[in-house]
């Protein structure tokens, strides 16, 4: 037989849509799992548009190993996104087509994912086919790829951290970032609730610990993710905007296939998470249950250049490295009395953030205001904002209570801004209260 017929399928344990957009991705050249393989080069049409062409080059002996490379033009044919993108193999090795679909399974938790291809190989395809079955090589390599895939989206690794046993995955955005997330107690749906939680700038998902822990010692999903540029998450192609916090969160949601959640979010966590909430409000019907906002605000954060500068200055940075120096340096962010270990948790954080980061999230709250949007989201919501909190003043988070409709709002006494850090037992009482 001269040509191939040939059909891999497999389970990817996510939603169709994380799926889709990880495909996507791949198509436009993420080499993210398809290598070493396989490596694509999209056109000026990228290839989830009808017409759109790609190089695809097959790396028999891998990438950067040596050997002949298969290369050949593929042309969108059809596309129904979410679910099915058809491609001609148009010129070069091979000659003939290529399908993916994309099929919801297990309710929708996870997806059912089939490459269809039909090719006759051409040239240099034609002469290795007689020394070489590259019918059982692409299907040692598609499988090979969507394990890859599953691993990188379907959340199969299992880690220990200090707030417990977690399935630790990565979620993709919109715009390419690689969001580290971990999901601790129950699968969503088979617990007590989800919470989902956002921590600020300069900060991680490790600030969560004692909050997390505790949610999750209760029977609760507790979903914990690094924003991106923070921890083990990347930054994408767009700039840090508050709207677009807003939409990774919304991709966090979607990948976990979280259901009334309740949403919390500390400081720039609290802006992500208002965002979120106004900005995609008919996923937010389904998915949110409740938010819960601590030390935020919703407008009056004009950081000023002084500030912005000192975020990305490299002595700065040199200086919050330094233990001892670094907790000095940032002991007025929390309030009087607090524990050693919640001050050089907060300092380790912020030391860890680059300083590029740090200076645009900083930058990216200016001329931000949430209040007239939040008038319109209708969950039960509770604003808890600490006394002695130097960095985002109290008021503005009972002026965040007074725009929502359903919200409390309660001052911590001699708490500062590292709510999550100073006080996680009262954290969790107050999430797990939505929940």
């Amino acid at each position: 037989m001269s040509g191939y017929d040939i059909i891999d399928t497999t389970f990817i344990d996510t939603s169709p849509d994380v799926v889709w957009k990880e495909l996507v991705a791949e198509l436009n050249g993420g080499a993210s799992w398809w290598v070493p393989k396989n490596t694509f080069e999209p056109g000026d049409v990228p290839p989830e548009e009808v017409g759109g062409e790609t190089t695809v080059t097959v790396h028999p002996k891998g990438m950067d190993k040596g050997g002949p490379k298969l290369r050949f033009t593929a042309r969108t044919r059809e596309v129904e996104p979410g679910r099915r993108l058809a491609a001609d193999y148009v010129s070069g090795a091979f000659i003939g087509t290529c399908e993916f679909v994309l099929e919801p399974a297990a309710g929708g938790r996870r997806t059912r994912l089939s490459m269809h291809f039909q090719a006759e190989p051409q040239g240099i395809a034609r002469l290795l086919g007689k020394v070489a079955d590259i019918g059982v090589e692409h299907t040692t390599a598609t499988r090979a790829a969507f394990a890859r895939l599953n691993q990188l989206v379907g959340g199969a690794d299992e880690v220990t951290t200090e707030a417990g046993r977690a399935v630790r995955r990565t979620v993709r955005t919109g715009d390419g970032a690689r969001l580290a997330v971990d999901v601790y107690g129950p699968p969503p749906g088979a617990g007590a609730g989800t919470v989902v939680l956002v921590h600020g700038w300069a900060a991680g998902r490790e600030v969560w610990t004692g909050v997390a822990g505790r949610l999750a010692g209760l029977g609760h999903t507790v979903v914990a993710y690094d924003q991106r540029g923070h921890g083990e998450s990347t930054l994408g192609s767009e700039p840090v905007g508050i709207e677009r916090l807003g939409a990774d969160l919304a991709d966090v949601l979607a990948a976990v296939d979280a259901k009334d959640a309740v949403v919390a979010g500390h400081s720039g966590g609290g802006f992500a998470a208002m965002a979120y909430a106004i900005g995609h409000a008919e996923d937010a019907a389904t998915r949110l249950r409740g938010l819960a906002l601590l030390a935020t605000a919703a407008h009056d954060q004009e950081t000023p250049d002084s500030e912005v500068k000192l975020m990305g200055n490299p002595v700065f940075s040199w200086a919050l490295r330094r233990a001892a120096l670094g907790r000095k340096m940032l002991a007025k962010t929390m309030g009087p009395g607090v524990a050693a270990d919640a001050l050089e948790a907060n300092r380790r954080l912020f030391a860890a953030t680059p300083g590029q980061v740090r200076a645009d999230y900083f930058r990216s709250s200016r001329g931000m205001d949430l209040r007239e949007g939040l008038r319109a989201v209708p969950v039960p919501a509770v604003v808890l904002a600490g006394t002695a909190d130097t960095v985002i003043d109290p008021d503005l988070g009972e002026a965040v209570a007074d725009a929502l409709p359903n919200a409390s709002y309660e001052r911590l006494a001699d708490l500062g801004h590292m709510l999550p850090l100073e006080a996680p037992e009262r954290v969790a009482e107050a999430i797990a209260g939505l929940a």
